[in-house]
């Protein structure tokens, strides 16, 4: 996990950043790093190559599609090329495979995971449990269990109190209806936070496509919304208080406010969030806040007992101790930060400090991995990070991103390319095309925008 990287002085991290720039490994004006990438993606999505999609093994499907929109985009006149590929503008022909074929990559692991017999658990989690409470029974864990729920219906809730009339709402209306209109607001979400970020609409819809999202779009769950109100918060910091509506960990960001000194930001967010509970408590009951924390208490004994609830979470494989340590030594060492990279780095924090962890928990890593300046290096991690357990090499890399000295995106394939990175600065001009890309200096008191 690297923390110690971030205790290193500024001229290493200038070091750092000038060895993942990647600007050393070319050839004249031919870039090594783009077919390097290339192979890395493909070696990481082996796993994937024998399974169908549609009776046509994945490996076939992924060659000729990724083959098929390569040439067409390559025969288009220039002008139609520029306009569709306006988020590469106008990459080499190696550098259009790259991005295309980690795209279709993306949507071929979607259509799998769509292929699956259950959709939408998350979402019927929420409305089974809310509705149970609405006939009056126990929407939270009444005690420890020791195998996984037999449905989505009778699985508990894990959310505080007030969203618990939202989702009663909800299920009383008709399901398909409810369940096209929560797709569509998580996505919406989701697009809507790229662009926050800076992304051009192009890779805003492509990475709908991520699988991180994608797969919680399928599983029903709110993480697009929650990430939504943390790319937010660089503008209403606000934002950030209102994620304590969801989980304990979605909270940690709210120390960037602290440490930017954002009080306004804590004090409306905090109104907020009272008023909320104050208009809510009337309906939920001050029993539903005890049984609420009591059931997340019931959640953790559950994890011993049935270790596939921990996901992808290291608290299924450290010792709890061990657990607890680092997920706070990763939050303090994130307070080292300011401005943006400090924001991006509680974004870290905060997917290590889960206690269960699902791929679309990974989507938090963005922000930090946009800070890359190669946008080979980008690629390659949202290639190679975008199925299963591989996930974690996205917390890796944004790390890494967080701990080297900041330059700007450099290279036509860069997502960010034109700005000077993610929540890019309004009033900053284009960044102009250098042989060495600016680095941000950082101050004696740490490492700031």
């Amino acid at each position: 996990m690297l923390p110690w990287l971030l205790l290193l002085p500024g001229s290493a991290r200038g070091l750092l950043a000038r060895i993942v720039g990647l600007r050393w490994a070319r050839i004249g004006s031919f870039d090594l790093a783009v077919p390097a990438a290339i192979a890395i993606v493909i070696g990481y999505a082996v796993p994937q190559l024998g399974r169908d999609v549609g009776g046509v093994p994945f490996g076939v499907t992924w060659i000729v599609a990724t083959a098929t929109i390569v040439v067409t985009l390559l025969v288009l006149p220039r002008r139609t090329r520029v306009a569709a590929s306006a988020a590469a503008a106008g990459p080499s022909a190696l550098g259009l495979t790259l991005i295309v074929g980690i795209v279709v990559s993306w949507i071929l692991y979607d259509a799998l995971y769509w292929s699956q017999t259950i959709h939408l658990y998350d979402l019927h989690v929420y409305l089974g449990s809310a509705s149970r409470w609405l006939d009056g029974g126990q929407p939270y864990m009444t005690a420890a269990v020791t195998t996984w729920p037999t449905s989505a219906g009778v699985d508990f809730f894990l959310y505080p109190p007030p969203l618990l009339p939202v989702f009663a709402a909800l299920s009383r209306l008709p399901e398909g209806l409810v369940a096209a209109g929560w797709v569509a607001l998580l996505a919406a979400c989701a697009y809507k936070s790229y662009r926050f970020l800076g992304l051009p609409r192009l890779w805003g819809v492509a990475l709908l496509a991520f699988p991180p999202v994608a797969i919680g779009f399928e599983s029903g769950n709110i993480a697009s919304l929650t990430f939504l109100l943390f790319v937010a918060s660089f503008r209403a910091g606000g934002t950030l208080v209102a994620e304590g509506l969801f989980k304990v960990q979605t909270a940690v960001p709210v120390l960037w406010l602290i440490r930017e000194r954002r009080w306004r930001g804590i004090l409306v967010g905090a109104a907020v969030l009272a008023a909320i509970v104050l208009l809510t408590l009337p309906l939920v009951g001050l029993d539903s806040w005890r049984a609420w924390w009591d059931g997340l208490g019931y959640r953790a004994a559950s994890q011993t007992a049935v270790p596939a609830l921990y996901g992808y979470s290291y608290a299924g494989v450290l010792p709890a101790a061990v657990f607890a340590l680092l997920a706070v030594a990763f939050v303090g060492l994130a307070l080292l930060f300011r401005g943006r990279t400090g924001l991006a780095a509680l974004g870290l924090a905060s997917i290590f400090a889960s206690p269960s962890l699902w791929p679309q928990g990974f989507v938090f890593a963005l922000p930090a991995l946009l800070m890359l300046e190669s946008g080979a290096a980008v690629l390659l991690l949202l290639g190679a990070g975008a199925f299963g357990p591989n996930m974690w090499l996205l917390f890796v890399g944004a790390w890494i991103a967080v701990v080297a000295a900041r330059r700007l995106p450099s290279g036509s394939l860069h997502p960010m390319a034109g700005t000077d990175g993610p929540w890019p600065s309004p009033t900053a001009p284009r960044p102009a095309r250098r042989p060495i890309p600016p680095t941000v200096k950082a101050s004696a008191a740490g490492p700031v925008d």
